[in-house]
């Protein structure tokens, strides 16, 4: 059934950038059973999704059509080359008169860890910050299912190589699409959040309680990171002192992606 009738971007004003991504499906089915209507916007809609306009972040185009009328914009979009582009075209498209408020989603580290990513990441939170426009930043650790996607094809084979060292705090994702609703329902204060898991472990823990869950039995072979980089992937920074209790742990994520025999 069809969130919304008719066209979609006249009956709601809540936007979600990137709304075909992972924690854009995520948000969208949680307004969904709250009931409440909303758009999403990004450039393909190969799911054929009703409540959908078209929009390009990197191209710029279709942006300010697609934010028009909107009065709470989820900024999930993003793009490993241009996050920061893509946010400066999204609050140029902005009116500032239009009593927005904007709710980016980053990451936590982004501002200590030296990946050329989480750099373009920060960047794009100084864009939001400096536009004018009132926001809200949630920073929050890394999804787990990133955590298994980085473990599975690391550990593809019988013999595995994996930057063991690198300390975590993962995340469930709906808590985290549950996080930027409550985020939503405040006035925007310009304010940055962090949200993490209830568990830090490292990458070679994790690996192991995924090899005992998902009986896929690997030699794991340590990865160096060197540097910088290396020592901030191991000294915590990609962690955050705000958990979250309601988050399912790596084993109880692992439980339902993997059941027992």
């Amino acid at each position: 059934m069809s969130i919304v009738q008719g066209n979609p971007h006249h009956m709601s004003h809540i936007l979600i950038t990137g709304g075909t991504g992972i924690l854009g499906r995520a948000l969208s089915a949680q307004l969904a059973q709250n009931g409440i209507l909303h758009t999403i916007t990004s450039r393909t809609n190969r799911a054929q999704i009703s409540n959908w306009v078209p929009s390009d972040l990197v191209k710029n185009t279709g942006v300010r059509e697609a934010v028009s009328e909107n009065k709470i914009i989820f900024h999930l979009a993003s793009d490993l080359k241009n996050d920061e582009q893509i946010a400066r075209n999204l609050v140029a498209a902005i009116e500032p008169a239009s009593n927005v408020h904007l709710i980016y989603m980053s990451i936590v580290g982004v501002d200590k860890v030296p990946f050329a990513y989480y750099k373009k990441k920060f960047a794009a939170e100084q864009a939001i910050k400096t536009s004018g426009i009132p926001f809200t930043i949630l920073r929050a650790t890394q999804f787990h299912e990133f955590i298994h996607q980085i473990i599975s094809t690391f550990l593809a084979g019988l013999i595995g190589f994996l930057p063991k060292n690198i300390v975590s705090q993962p995340i469930e994702l709906k808590v985290v699409a549950q996080e930027l609703i409550r985020l939503s329902r405040l006035q925007p204060a310009g304010i940055t959040y962090e949200i993490g898991g209830k568990e830090v472990l490292t990458l070679h823990q994790m690996a192991r309680i995924w090899t005992l869950q998902s009986g896929k039995r690997r030699l794991i072979l340590n990865l160096p990171i060197l540097g910088e980089l290396g020592r901030t992937f191991a000294n915590g920074s990609l962690t955050t002192s705000n958990v979250s209790l309601q988050s399912a742990t790596w084993l109880q994520w692992l439980q339902k992606k993997y059941p027992s025999k």
